[in-house]
């Protein structure tokens, strides 16, 4: 009897796992099989060896309305620089160009091509919305915590079971359809309270015997609930801050988004700061490279006339005509460097100073691709840009006590500092509320109803209530005081940093103002050596009608020196405009010294009107009660810099400036038909053979 029992058990076991293997045979399968290759783009056909060996192969993703293409129909080499008139420049200014590129620029560009480079890194105009609107960590995600939840559900079960007890369905056989349907709505506070109201009603229909209304039965009830905490998780300075249900370490509050967005904020409106200093590095380096190449194809031009005026001169030997004739082709050498330039580096931000030391590199077309690259504009075009700005030579001294005040208040990089060490003041706040228990008050009260003359709650008097407590405690806070620990060091790391960034902001207004200093007195020294070359090369000139040797060798060492003191003149005028940008851009004021502004949206005349209005209306006396936690004020805009070169200047024009009265430069070459004929090449290759 026992073995037949054993078999019959045994059987039915080897059955049941039949059916579940059966039934899962499927699903592993389908799991563990090989799936085919999924391939996002069309694969590049190559009939190369070295593509049929690549280990690698080369996709393409398929073309979308997102993937944008850009394509010129001008190239490098189209524009004839020989033929250049004025009617083929386009004059700018430098608030032209600024205003040309804060205003059709989406993302802040470089001078260094970091859009190659390093993409991901590049700020972008939408960098602030896109912090803002992070399902994660943004201010919205951070509010949806607190937003109410409607749910339902509904629930229909089969039983079907056996008891050894009569009393159970009938004879022990109990068959029940059960079916429950809740619909409510939970909402959770400041304070960190979950209030819930549901409505719950349950349809029971089953074969018990001692049922009083037969099989069928109708029991619904109207429930409120609240569950408080009262130590960990309550009031509203921690849910404001750390957001409710938070963790150690995972603290996403409303106050700690803000902040986010704050430094977002600040973040943008540095990159944009670079961007403008950019794109007055770019102007100047344009403007440079301008008067570069005019000093020195009139130069080259005086090489020439010098070259002539000896060559007719028969007494003055082969040694006079080489030595000018060489002279010449130097100087036509360093026209055709100053016209098309080298790609190195030109003045860009951080190349020793925040604003960026001025390089003067040179080289027109290097420089107004630059220009055009920061403005937004057609890399080639059948026009050049041409600056119609002149660097101001007036003196300006400022303020220390001034600008250091300035500097600390506005400065971009200290204010995002700040707002980092109130974040980490808020994390400070919410990480010592982990070292209580959780310990939660909870309040419930019902109204049933039964059957289905009492289908509605409010149609009888069954009421409940329940009343309870929770306690939760972690034996040690290990979790707890890590993250207080945590908070602390990066609290006390921040105040280091911000206590660095304050020196190093000292240092760098330092430097900006001894060079402003600098650059000036360096400008008039360069304009007495100026000065003093053009009258030692016009008395040159006189002497050069004795027709003597040795004064042909010093006129064309004057040339020589009259062109380096030519350019470093300019060069000193551009050095001396930039360091007083560099003093506006380490005080912090740089973006309203260029009527630079950054708004979210542009305001209709409307809105503009009742702001200023609403603006008005405020009392600095009336101090409103303050109900919740204040983690900053709102930021005094500095105002526009009466320190303005331009503004000390109204009346002076471009022509006190020497050599730098031209509107359009000349750069055309010297042609061939004006060169000389015969060049002695055979008489100079043999020297240097020798």
């Amino acid at each position: 009897m026992f073995g037949v029992v054993s078999r019959r058990i045994l059987s039915r076991g080897l059955v049941a796992a039949s059916l579940a293997g059966s039934l899962a045979l499927p699903i592993i399968s389908g799991g563990c099989s090989r799936s085919k290759s999924f391939k996002a783009g069309n694969v590049v056909a190559s009939g190369s060896p070295a593509a049929y060996i690549a280990q690698l192969e080369r996709s393409d993703p398929l073309k979308s309305e997102c993937m944008p293409e850009y394509r010129e129909a001008t190239g490098p080499m189209e524009l004839d620089i020989t033929a250049l008139t004025p009617d083929r420049m386009r004059a700018m200014s430098l608030q032209d160009c600024i205003a040309y590129a804060v205003s059709n620029s989406k993302l802040m560009r470089d001078l260094g091509v970091t859009v190659l480079r390093s993409p991901q890194a590049l700020t972008t105009t939408m960098d602030p919305a896109v912090v803002y609107t992070d399902p994660r960590i943004g201010e919205e995600a951070a509010l949806s915590a607190f937003d109410a939840n409607f749910f339902a559900s509904s629930t229909f079960d089969s039983n079907d079971r056996g008891y050894n007890n009569n009393f159970f369905g009938k004879n022990g056989q109990f068959r029940q359809d059960l079916s429950t349907t809740q619909v409510g709505v939970s909402k959770r506070t400041a304070s960190g309270a979950l209030a819930t109201l549901r409505d719950v009603t349950v349809f029971d229909r089953n074969n018990q015997q001692s049922n009083r209304f037969g099989p069928y039965t109708w029991d619904t009830y109207l429930e409120a609930q609240v569950r408080q905490p009262l130590m960990l998780g309550a009031g509203s300075e921690f849910n404001r801050i750390a957001g409710p249900g938070a963790g150690p370490g995972q603290l996403n509050g409303v106050l700690l988004a803000r902040v986010r967005t704050d430094i977002s904020l600040i973040d943008f409106e540095r990159s944009v700061r670079d961007f403008v200093a950019d794109v007055e590095n770019a102007y100047w380096d344009l403007y440079f490279a301008y008067r570069d190449l005019e000093s020195k194809t009139e130069a080259r031009n005086k090489a020439y006339v010098t070259y002539e005026s000896i060559k007719a001169r028969d007494q003055q030997g082969v040694v006079g005509n080489n030595q000018a004739l060489e002279q010449f082709w130097r100087f036509e050498a360093d026209v055709v460097d100053s016209l098309n330039g080298r790609t190195i580096d030109g003045t860009r931000t951080n190349n020793g100073s925040t604003g960026g030391s001025f390089r003067g590199t040179g080289g027109l077309r290097i420089c107004e691709r630059r220009l055009r690259l920061l403005l937004g504009m057609p890399i080639n075009d059948a026009q050049l840009i041409h600056p119609t700005d002149q660097p101001s030579i007036a003196e300006i001294e400022f303020d220390w006590e001034t600008s250091i005040s300035d500097a600390m208040a506005h400065r971009e990089e200290l204010r995002r500092q700040r707002w980092v060490i109130k974040q980490r003041e808020l994390e400070l706040i919410a990480n010592r509320n982990f070292l209580k228990p959780q310990f939660d008050a909870v309040a419930a009260y019902r109204i049933r109803g039964f059957d289905s003359q009492f289908n509605t709650p409010l149609d009888n008097d069954f009421q409940e209530w329940s009343l309870g407590l929770d306690y939760l405690k972690p034996i040690g806070y290990r979790r707890g005081n890590a993250a207080l620990r945590n908070t602390q060091l990066s609290l006390a790391r921040e105040s280091q940093i911000l206590l660095e960034q304050e020196r190093a902001v000292h240092f760098g207004l330092s430097n900006a103002i001894n060079e402003s200093y600098r650059a000036y007195r360096n400008l008039e020294i360069q304009k007495q050596r100026l000065e003093a070359v053009v009258q030692q090369i016009n008395a040159l000139k006189e002497r050069m009608k004795e027709a003597r040797v040795e004064q042909v060798f010093v006129l064309l060492e004057a040339q020589r020196r009259g062109l380096d003191a030519l350019i470093r003149y300019h060069q000193s005028a551009v050095e001396y405009q930039l360091s007083i940008r560099n003093v506006h851009l380490e005080r912090g004021t740089l973006l309203p010294y260029c009527k630079v502004f950054l708004n979210e949206s542009a305001s209709s005349d409307f809105m503009a009107s009742e702001g200023i209005s609403r603006i008005a209306m405020h009392s600095n006396q009336a101090t409103p009660p303050q109900r919740d936690v204040v983690i900053g004020n709102q930021a005094r805009v500095p105002a526009v810099s009466t320190i303005n070169a331009n503004s000390l200047l109204p009346d002076m024009t471009s022509t006190e400036l020497p050599a730098m009265e031209s509107p359009a430069p000349a750069i055309l070459p010297v042609t061939q038909e004006s060169l000389p004929t015969a060049l002695p090449g055979n008489s100079l290759e043999t020297s240097l053979d020798q």
